[in-house]
């Protein structure tokens, strides 16, 4: 541990909080490595703020935003240590989260002098400027990326509000109120353009959702239902907002609303170990990323990693070899280390099963916010989206990351205009040329790499977060240029090395049935009911000759699922009709 260096960050660090970033416009970010207490650290700074301030002319006020309701809770506790900030009495520090906000007035949220929320409150304020929500302040400081939601409009979004529709007039209604949306999938999809990313920006007639929103008013009987209409209404509301703009891709709309972005105050922080890998802190005019030094020994760690390839289809032809191997890497761990799995959600039941076969029931899974077991257990299972910012695992000795955390292609772009609110999407070419699923553009393929290094640095340092980690990584990737980007936030790490992957990878499929049930298997989980796949596309995903591919998709198998209303075969591409199983 580099303490000198330590020492000089902290400085910075406390400096920024009690005396300001001189610089109103831009956010100052603090990409300490995970482990060294930033967050800690910043309360201190605030409590030693107060003993110097407190109760004279102009204090400031303070806004701290966390990402998880318990993480509001312990800052309080802790700020509730300075006697100094005592002598505001009430007004002094509120915790506001869903379980406690009946308990306070306007006033006593606008007029205390720290207020700590969580991320999902500082997102639902972010429509206009923070003074509206929460009072005239000084300090903001974020504690993790703020994540920003993004809003799916695709085939399977609008056959499931439709179908939940109990009249056909009503529906009639409802396709009125889509009808500019489904009319642009119709023109891109004539375009052979639906593979591409195609900026979407279009006026609805407003009078359609006044006469649908009636008609539910006269039609509409018991709490579910109203409940149902009452989603279907927010949804409609949403895409025909002025400031709803999105990007289609493959037969599907992502939407966001643009009066939605990272707004400010006087003097702004985050907080986030990974700010010098993720693109988005690159906007120059908007973030100043002011420390990234790496000060943590990290030469008593190791990390290990197989080149699989872990899309979903691939992990899902490869999850029973992956999870064997993991079985034989963690049987005999039991009193001795701890392991932490990172996974997608969707494959957390069958992982955690198959751990559960080498070492008993005593594996910990989250149930909620309450993570008290997981410090007697031997192992656990978390998942991207869950993992980042916990301190659950803080000692546990090993962590495997089973799975990339891709994300659709144009989540990444509307991340962008949502944390800089220069950009929108109509400066965005109408059409953006994707090859094999992955960006044309050698910078924003880029960009998606470093967002997935990021997210595997994330969920990595969840374990041995101390300053003399002794940890081993092990990762499940194939992407060699991710665990390179991954690999330079460990400062002093020189035992790195790639494993055999002849275990964990299924063997090459040779007979025409088997790669006949290779596509169906992928039809079935990669794509969403009302994707339209180029055939192409399933050729160069399964390694298949397009010359071969026409015979497959006139086998029997096929057939059977065609007649079934499962899939419909184009000319050129494959639609996926409905769910369905292999039997």
């Amino acid at each position: 541990m580099d303490l000198k260096l330590l020492d000089e960050m902290k400085e910075r660090l406390g400096n920024a909080v009690k005396y300001g970033t001189d610089d109103t416009e831009k956010f100052h970010v603090f990409a300490w490595e995970a482990g060294l207490g930033k967050s800690t650290h910043v309360n201190d700074s605030v409590l030693a703020y107060f003993d110097e301030f407190g109760l004279k002319d102009n204090t400031k006020k303070f806004l701290i935003v966390k990402k998880f309701k318990s993480d509001v809770y312990e800052t309080v506790e802790h700020l509730e240590q300075c006697g100094m900030l005592k002598m505001y009495g009430c007004y002094s520090v509120i915790g506001l989260t869903s379980e406690n906000v009946a308990k306070y007035s306007i006033d006593k949220i606008k007029s205390c002098m720290v207020l700590v929320i969580t991320h999902q409150r500082y997102i639902e304020a972010c429509d206009r400027e923070l003074i509206h929500s929460f009072g005239d302040r000084d300090t903001l400081i974020i504690d993790e990326q703020v994540q920003f939601p993004i809003t799916k409009f695709g085939r399977s979004e609008y056959n499931g509000m439709r179908e939940d529709i109990h009249l056909y007039e009503g529906q009639v209604l409802f396709d009125k109120c889509f009808f500019p949306l489904l009319k642009r999938l119709d023109e891109i999809y004539k375009e052979e353009s639906y593979n591409n990313i195609v900026t979407f920006q279009d006026t609805f007639d407003n009078d359609t959702l006044k006469v649908f929103k009636n008609w539910m008013k006269d039609n509409c009987k018991g709490d579910k239902r109203k409940r149902r209409y009452k989603e279907i209404i927010q949804s409609l509301e949403l895409l025909q907002l002025d400031t709803s703009e999105g990007l289609i891709h493959n037969d599907t709309l992502y939407l966001i609303d643009n009066s939605i972005c990272l707004r400010n105050l006087k003097n702004n922080i985050i907080l986030d170990a990974s700010a010098d890998i993720t693109p988005l802190y690159k906007i120059e005019d908007q973030f100043t990323v002011v420390e990234n030094g790496l000060c943590i020994n990290h030469s008593k760690s190791n990390v290990g990693y197989l080149k699989v390839n872990t899309s979903k289809s691939s992990l899902e032809k490869n999850l029973d070899y992956i999870i064997r191997d993991v079985q034989n890497r963690l049987k005999d761990i039991k009193d001795k280390k701890k392991a932490l799995l990172v996974c997608h959600k969707v494959n957390s039941t069958e992982i955690l099963t198959g751990i559960r076969k080498v070492l008993g029931d005593n594996v910990y899974i989250p149930k909620g916010e309450e993570d008290t077991e997981a410090s007697q257990s031997y192992a656990a299972v978390d998942w991207y989206g869950n993992i980042v910012g916990k301190n659950t695992y803080k000692d546990y000795d090993i962590c495997l990351i089973i799975g990339t955390h891709n994300m659709p292609l144009p989540v990444y772009l509307l991340q962008f205009v949502q944390y800089n609110p220069k950009l929108d999407v109509s400066r965005f070419p109408r059409k953006m040329e994707l090859k094999s699923g992955k960006f044309e553009n050698e910078q924003l393929e880029e960009f998606r790499k470093a967002f997935l290094a990021a997210d595997f640095y994330q969920a990595a340092r969840r374990i041995q977060r101390n300053q003399e980690p002794k940890a081993s990584y092990l990762l499940y990737t194939f992407d060699e240029d991710v665990v390179q980007t991954f690999l330079k936030k460990f400062n002093l790490l020189s035992n790195v090395f790639e494993l055999n992957t002849d275990n964990v990878v299924k063997p090459t499929f040779s007979t025409k049935d088997e790669k006949v049930i290779r596509i169906l298997e992928f039809i079935r989980d990669d794509c969403a009911v009302g994707d339209v796949v180029p055939k192409k596309n399933i050729s160069e995903v399964l390694d298949i000759h397009k010359s071969n591919l026409s015979r497959y998709l006139g086998d029997e198998l096929i057939a059977k699922h065609k007649e079934l209303g499962h899939i419909e075969i184009r000319n050129t591409d494959v639609v996926k009709k409905t769910d369905f199983t292999l039997e």
